[in-house]
């Protein structure tokens, strides 16, 4: 927050909320945007039926292990989840959206909010791609709130005490995704904490 803007909520309050509803909503839209992307990306060239098949395939299993999770779609490989191009791909716009953000103004926190949302994304734009819907406001989608729960609980401690994912994965993670960023071609910075927030709002 600018100094001149300190201990003077109540009067900027509201252009502060407004503010920050906005950038929320951009953030997410561009996630969602990106997985529907991606996904037309990977769909490209196949027909009717081969779209089908592999959009059902997708989800012939529970959330907690959707074969999009993987590498080539291989559950197997534990050490590859949420590294597969789908997943990677679009939870690099989330860093591409944060990549002018000075370090010591990012938090220290895992972007868990990030993933979550990137997985959400992914999930509404192959159903938006079997039905043939347009996208739409990714930041209002009712069913991708509903939903939001239960992708959480895939990065929450387990009954007895540890991490669901190690930190060990997450860099793994984090290094795929980001290995899909630009690079960066200014250095002009942004103070935006609203984005430094939701990185694991």
């Amino acid at each position: 927050m600018p100094s001149e803007m300190k201990g003077q909520y109540s009067q900027f309050g509201s252009a502060i909320s407004e503010m920050a509803t906005e950038s929320l909503k951009g953030w997410r839209n561009s996630i969602g945007e990106a997985a529907i992307t991606i996904i037309d990306q990977i769909l490209d060239g196949k027909n009717e039926e081969e779209r089908k098949t592999f959009i059902e395939g997708q989800f012939k299993s529970t959330y907690q292990n959707r074969p999009y999770y993987y590498p080539e779609n291989n559950a197997e490989c534990y050490e590859g989840v949420f590294q597969s191009r789908i997943v990677s791909e679009t939870f690099s716009t989330h860093f591409e959206v944060i990549k002018n953000i000075p370090d010591y103004n990012r938090s220290a926190a895992l972007p868990k909010a990030a993933l979550v949302l990137s997985i959400l994304a992914i999930d509404r734009a192959f159903v938006l791609s079997q039905n043939g819907i347009s996208s739409g406001d990714f930041s209002s989608d009712q069913i991708a709130k509903d939903s939001s729960p239960m992708i959480h609980q895939l990065f929450e401690k387990k009954k007895d005490g540890k991490d669901r994912v190690t930190a060990q994965l997450w860099s793994r993670i984090i290094a795929a995704a980001k290995a899909h960023v630009k690079p960066q071609t200014s250095n002009i910075t942004s103070s935006n904490p609203i984005v430094r927030r939701e990185e694991d709002a």
